[in-house]
């Protein structure tokens, strides 16, 4: 979905910007846990990616990514919270990897006081992987975590848009439009979903514009939730946009 950037170019206009669910979380007021909930429910599969391509099994990655959300949300997830932790999907991965910290803290720890013999560096666990994994400077998991995180958004967008076309009325021609607003390779002509639906050329086309001016809507406004302020946003905006532009190629 490389034209994913024809729904969210430009930034909010002045004054858009309002109270978001990051900004009541900064904020700690009295419901900022039931915003924080919100905000981690579309974050698990981002950081399963990031844990992933540290190298941890999948089973270890979801108990991980599992038993830290359930920490954030319910203990005191927010004491450190601050104004300069600027975006959520930043202070979530530092969160985490800080969680990660303290668990190899603890282990670590148990395992001095237990008298348990140490491990050898070159140990391995049933699936043939490293038990004890050297830190890495490799930027791919922090990439992956992102692309993930936007892969997500734009599927809380799609599914937000599915949501208020049903109500609508409006799914089946929501569903036939979706792979023409993404410019897919296989997508159909107007002129054959109109025919499919029964529907005129030039309404279909209408819906199209109007489903994509919405679905830019939608996306920018999952974007918004995620920062505090109206320049955050714009900077992540542009960052999302360039996560789904395609790869430069030199001419050889």
């Amino acid at each position: 979905m490389h034209h994913t950037n024809q729904f969210v170019r430009g930034a909010a206009s002045s004054g858009w910007f309002t109270t978001t669910h990051w900004t009541v979380v900064l904020g700690a007021k009295a419901d900022s846990r039931e915003a924080l909930e919100k905000l981690c429910t579309g974050y698990r599969s981002p950081l399963l990616a990031w844990a992933r391509s540290r190298g941890e099994s999948r089973e270890d990655a979801e108990d991980h990514v599992q038993g830290f959300l359930e920490h954030l949300v319910k203990n005191a997830g927010l004491s450190n919270v601050g104004r300069e932790k600027g975006r959520f999907r930043t202070f979530l991965l530092t969160a985490f990897q800080n969680y990660l910290k303290d668990l190899r803290k603890r282990s670590q720890a148990a395992k001095r006081g237990g008298g348990q013999v140490h491990g050898s560096l070159d140990e391995t666990d049933r699936e043939g992987d490293l038990v004890h994994r050297p830190v890495s400077d490799d930027p791919s998991p922090d990439l992956a975590y992102d692309r993930a995180w936007a892969a997500a958004l734009l599927t809380s967008a799609l599914s937000r848009l599915e949501n208020e076309c049903a109500r609508t009325g409006h799914v089946p021609l929501c569903r036939e439009l979706e792979p023409v607003l993404f410019n897919d390779s296989d997508a159909p002509a107007y002129s054959q979903i109109a025919q499919r639906l029964d529907m005129s050329e030039t309404a279909v086309k209408t819906a199209a514009h109007r489903i994509r001016q919405r679905l830019g809507g939608i996306i920018r406004d999952e974007v918004a939730q995620t920062v505090a302020n109206e320049s955050e946003f714009e900077a992540e905006l542009g960052y999302l946009l360039s996560l789904f532009a395609r790869p430069s190629t030199n001419a050889g």
